[in-house]
């Protein structure tokens, strides 16, 4: 049985009964497994700028699509070369201009280790 990838013009208004409910139930599995694996299928990673070590930004990119986030790492104390804040964003234009969807950040305590994160 072939694997049902996400469809992003699915489900439609048109849709009815058992089609709606299976175009719903296949795009959320797909949803599932893209968080599992860290990637959606038909998406590309690229990181830019920066450093092979401590990137400038995160891009995934499908089409015209784009998601970015541009990264703040660590300086000094236990968040040195970690990563601190992400402001992710979304373009549907090649990356020509971006929404933000959201800031993450992360705290850490004098030995490195996570204690707290937060998204606005």
């Amino acid at each position: 049985m072939p694997y049902d990838a996400f469809v992003d013009a699915a489900p439609v208004a048109s849709d009815t009964g058992n089609d709606f409910a299976d175009t719903t139930r296949e795009n959320l599995m797909a949803l599932r497994d893209a968080v599992v694996m860290g990637l959606m299928k038909g998406w590309t990673y690229a990181p830019v700028g920066g450093t092979a070590a401590q990137p400038a930004q995160f891009l995934y990119s499908k089409g015209l699509e784009r998601i970015r986030g541009t990264v703040t790492w660590g300086t000094s104390g236990g968040a040195d070369g970690n990563v601190t804040q992400i402001v992710w964003a979304y373009s549907a234009d090649s990356g020509s201009s971006y929404d933000t969807i959201t800031t993450e950040s992360v705290t850490y305590d004098a030995d490195g280790f996570v204690t707290g994160c937060s998204s606005t």
